[in-house]
């Protein structure tokens, strides 16, 4: 099987000498080891194929030796890594490992540099200063329908809706009163379906509180529509946008929060 190198290149003073291997201690490099195999290998699997180790000149550099699919794969995500520096883009594990390496470099004062061994620099540079995007703050819009009854309308400075669902117990739902104002039906304290927009967290997947806005009341009987007929009225309605979207992959990004 096909193999390339994947390298930790440490750069550095220590003991008033420039980093080299014999300047590292055997924990710190177990600990190094740890991070580099759960970001190359995040899930476990026994059929992986053996990665050999080295300790190498040039500053100091623990190389691993590793099958070709898992070097490409890994060099693309620490390449747009590097440029974005978007931690949701990571799995959880993969997200600790650059998180310990960052701790490490911060603590020591290095220069990390994190990919193929002949194309470090278009992978991961990681120094004490390198700061990163948490999750947390990662949100994306998302559509979905919510079933409930509906135990308030209106609101004197901020108009929305109360809807008690099983999901989300009380939801508060935005909607401006001009929809209210033309809505001619009597919906308080009756089973209503409503289609919403709310944010959600891209890392967590929890929904952001106070986020959610009404799209608009689903009316099936009215519209002689089943939620699939519904659903695929939606679909046709949204692709004229669609067909313009010249990159998909690239829209896809950009609406998931990596920037693009």
């Amino acid at each position: 099987m096909a193999s390339k190198n994947i390298d930790l290149k440490i750069n550095g003073v220590r003991d008033g000498k420039q980093l080299s291997p014999e300047l590292l201690d055997v924990d710190e490099v177990v600990n190094l080891l740890s991070y580099a195999r759960d970001f190359l290998f995040p899930e476990k699997s026994k059929s992986r194929a053996r990665v050999s180790v080295a300790l190498k000149e040039g500053s100091a550099v623990i190389s691993l030796q590793v099958d070709s699919a898992t070097a490409v794969k890994s060099q693309a995500l620490l390449n747009q890594l590097n440029t974005e520096h978007n931690l949701g883009m990571l799995t959880t594990k993969q997200m600790d490992a650059i998180e310990g390496l960052q701790k490490y470099v911060r603590e020591q004062n290095f220069v990390l540099h994190f990919g193929e061994a002949e194309k470090r620099a278009e992978g991961l540079r990681i120094d004490r200063e390198t700061e990163w995007r948490s999750p947390e703050d990662i949100w994306i819009d998302e559509e979905r329908y919510v079933k409930g009854e509906i135990v308030d309308i209106g609101g004197k400075t901020k108009s929305n809706i109360h809807i008690v669902t099983e999901e989300f117990d009380t939801l508060t739902v935005a909607a401006d009163k001009e929809t209210l104002s033309e809505d001619d039906k009597n919906r308080l304290y009756k089973e209503h379906q409503l289609s919403i927009r709310l944010k959600r967290n891209l890392h967590t997947g929890e929904y952001k509180k106070g986020s959610a806005e009404l799209i608009e009341f689903i009316d099936f009987e009215e519209k002689e529509e089943s939620p699939e007929a519904y659903l695929d009225r939606l679909i046709a309605e949204a692709q004229p946008f669609m067909d313009k979207i010249e990159d998909p992959d690239k829209w896809l990004k950009h609406i998931r929060g990596y920037g693009g």
